[in-house]
């Protein structure tokens, strides 16, 4: 297994390790959605939608695309925004016997893995339209973790 294999593994299998740790703490949907972890979690997924919009804008800005260029951006954008991974469904862990958490968590990953190709591949669509110079901004702005865009 090469590094780029390794560190997707590793990225996956901390995904799931913290996701097991909140389903595990996870008493169950809020009648009124207060006091929920989930209802916690929408709230920061509203602040982290915002931090990465503002990546977003600031890596493309730093790129100077070119209007035929803008194309490739918005598929590439869009692409990350459809894999970004959606708040879990179905029975409360608490409820759940050992075996159907594992279960959960199996699906869970390989859902995850396959969101990983999905952007992994979006990353290598954009990259070969941009130019030698425009790459090297981009190797040093795009981290990759989560979409995020750049630092700061």
């Amino acid at each position: 297994m090469n590094s780029f294999q390794k560190s997707i593994v590793i990225a996956v299998a901390s995904l799931g390790l913290g996701s097991a740790a909140l389903a595990a703490s996870d008493p169950g949907p809020a009648s009124s959605g207060e006091g929920s972890h989930w209802s916690a979690f929408g709230s920061h997924g509203a602040k982290s939608a915002e931090r990465i919009a503002r990546r977003q804008a600031a890596l493309h800005d730093k790129l100077s695309l070119s209007p035929a260029q803008e194309a490739a951006w918005k598929t590439f954008t869009d692409k990350l925004q459809a894999t970004a991974p959606a708040r879990p469904e179905g029975a409360s862990s608490v409820t759940m016997t050992a075996p159907e958490r594992a279960d959960r968590m199996v699906t869970f990953l390989q859902a995850a893995q396959q969101r990983a190709a999905v952007r992994a591949q979006a990353v290598k669509e954009f990259y070969s339209a941009l130019s030698p110079e425009q790459q090297k901004i981009f190797d040093s702005q795009f981290h990759g973790r989560h979409h995020h865009f750049g630092r700061g």
